[in-house]
């Protein structure tokens, strides 16, 4: 392995590089060594956050009774741009140091084989490339910043009540051209931003798992040896919570403002935690048909040498007049053959859908929190004592 092919595995990230990037290290906002997340977090909510209190202060729909809902009273504005677009940014100190790492051990470890090394470095180099591409990210930001008011006024427009922002693009305030001009295109950005890094990375799971894999079906993870994917993998759920946080805020303008009843959004919380969820792990499956052959393998193998490991051990000390002899006391022979078994066991228990109920749990947790929380803020609290005592008797 050459010096760049060591560098490429030992330096990966699915975040730093790309235009975007340069640009906060221009400013200041992120180094080679690392984000400075809460600066970042504070320079976004400067630029989309506070310039809507600040215009919508000066037009008096901050507070007040000027307009029936205020932006310091819109729900809306605070699941996209107070929860949102800060876990879109931490997720960066999440997700990518268990990306990094999972790079890093499939190089090292030996279940990629000497010769299939080139390989999955040309898959590196390639995706290194795509997450820097100029283009990429023009495309996404014209995704972001193209007038999609135009076409999805929902973001913005009430014929029901009077809002902050105003109630037609005829008609919007300051606060409410900012929003849709600034504010909303850099959240969306964000979004569309993550959402092609996550495209690349899986992209190097499928190239990984169209390789020579040098896997174990007797390994305890249940996985062949690849049980520290799945524990990357799920690190993807905060976003699932970026996202449910947007909608949530949505939800919590119609129960607020529209009379709607939290029960009445149930179904639509469901099918979007339903969503995330198979988004988030549904890329784990590109690794399945590797997992299958490698089980199946495995069983074939052990289960040859276990008929013949069984055969001698009968032969040896069942066939006999006086079954089990005293001479078995102290012999390795049971306990050997029990240990064969205990492999055996693991190859049969090992699992080809890389995804278990824990991992599941995890990203459905994740995804409902920002439902959850709407959930208590929106249901008095004696029907939330209620509900809880429903559930215990």
């Amino acid at each position: 392995m050459n010096i760049q092919d060591s560098s490429i595995t030992d330096n990966f990230s699915l975040v730093i590089g790309g235009p975007f990037y340069k640009a906060l290290r221009s400013t200041r906002l992120a180094d080679e060594f690392g984000a400075d997340i809460r600066r970042r977090i504070a320079a976004f909510l400067a630029l989309t956050w506070l310039p809507l209190v600040v215009l919508s202060a000066a037009e008096g729909t901050a507070l007040g009774n000027k307009v029936k809902i205020p932006l310091l009273h819109d729900f809306s504005i605070y699941g996209r741009f107070l929860v949102a677009l800060p876990l879109l940014i931490a997720a960066e100190a999440v997700i990518d140091p268990f990306i990094g790492r999972v790079v890093s051990t499939f190089n090292s470890s030996g279940i990629i084989r000497e010769n299939d090394l080139p390989a999955y470095h040309a898959a590196l180099e390639k995706i290194a490339r795509l997450r820097d591409s100029a283009l990429s990210e023009l495309l996404l930001a014209f995704l972001a910043f193209v007038p999609f008011f135009l076409v999805a006024d929902y973001e913005w427009v009430s014929n029901q009540v009077t809002v902050w922002h105003g109630a037609t693009s005829l008609g919007l305030r300051p606060a409410g051209w900012w929003f849709v001009f600034v504010s909303s295109p850099v959240l969306r950005f964000l979004m569309l931003r993550w959402l092609w890094r996550y495209v690349l990375w899986s992209y190097l799971l499928r190239s990984v798992a169209k390789l020579n894999l040098d896997m174990m079906p007797t390994h305890p993870d249940l996985l062949g040896g690849l049980g520290f994917v799945p524990y990357a993998q799920r690190q993807f759920g905060i976003l699932a919570a970026a996202m449910g946080s947007v909608i949530a805020g949505q939800f919590g303008n119609s129960i607020a403002y529209f009379g709607e009843r939290f029960v009445a959004a149930r179904v639509s919380i469901v099918v979007f935690v339903i969503i995330a969820v198979l988004a988030v792990l549904l890329p784990l499956t590109l690794l399945s048909p590797k997992l299958m052959e490698v089980r199946r393998s495995g069983l074939a193998r052990y289960s040859q040498v276990a008929r013949r490991l069984t055969g001698s051990f009968d032969a040896k000390w069942v066939q006999t007049v006086d079954s089990p002899p005293d001479s078995m006391l102290g012999s390795p022979d049971p306990s050997s053959l029990i240990d064969y078994i205990s492999s055996f066991f693991v190859v049969r228990d090992m699992q080809v859908i890389p995804i278990s109920k824990y991992l599941v749990i995890q990203v459905v947790a994740q995804a409902a929190a920002p439902f959850a929380l709407l959930w208590i803020f929106a249901t008095p609290l004696e029907e939330i004592i209620g509900e809880i005592l429903k559930k215990l008797l």
